[in-house]
């Protein structure tokens, strides 16, 4: 096998797991979102070339997993998902809040977002169509959402740390707020 590719083999890449994600975003959608997932797909190029940029994939972070949290921040972005769909459990929400619009205020949001399709009812499907897209289950692609975001933010520049024990819930099950800092 390797003789017959001369022995030249290709890992995928980030961009090439962005486009087998929409295309098949696409696909489990019949179509109906194609101008959402256009959108999305620019938003996630940009992105995608910050973190090629600036941070790019390691063993903890791997082109798929990058571009598995960088689809699901996406799908928020065009509005067809509320951000709490997305983020991991043990982070708090203010602050995941926080983090999310830090992203969004970025370069990135060149273009206009398209009019969403999606009625309320509909937000549990296109989850359930997300984790199959990428093939993960809800923890995991909320575990990649968090991990990119926090490496969009570092990539960025903009760096929102959280206090001692703020960003998570303590022991009680309350959550607190977060500071949000920008490195010059």
């Amino acid at each position: 096998l390797l003789e017959s590719l001369d022995w030249k083999i290709t890992f995928p890449s980030m961009e090439s797991w962005l486009s087998t994600y929409c295309t098949r975003f696409n696909v489990l959608t019949q179509g109906r979102l194609v101008s959402s997932i256009v959108w999305m797909w620019g938003k996630t190029i940009f992105n995608a070339g910050v973190l090629i940029r600036h941070s790019p994939s390691s063993t903890k972070l791997p082109p798929r997993k990058q571009a598995t949290g960088l689809l699901g921040l996406g799908v928020v972005s065009a509005g067809l998902l509320p951000l709490d769909a997305i983020a991991a459990k043990t982070i708090c929400p203010v602050y995941w809040q926080q983090l999310f619009s830090e992203i969004e205020d970025t370069k990135a949001q060149q273009v206009a977002i398209p009019n969403s399709h999606v009625v309320d009812g509909h937000a549990k499907r296109i989850l359930e169509l997300l984790c199959m897209t990428v093939g993960a289950d809800l923890k995991k692609l909320q575990q990649a959402c968090t991990d990119v975001a926090f490496q969009l933010c570092s990539a960025t520049g903009i760096c929102i740390a959280p206090s001692p024990g703020v960003s998570h819930m303590d022991s009680s099950g309350n959550r607190s707020g977060a500071a949000i800092h920008t490195s010059v």
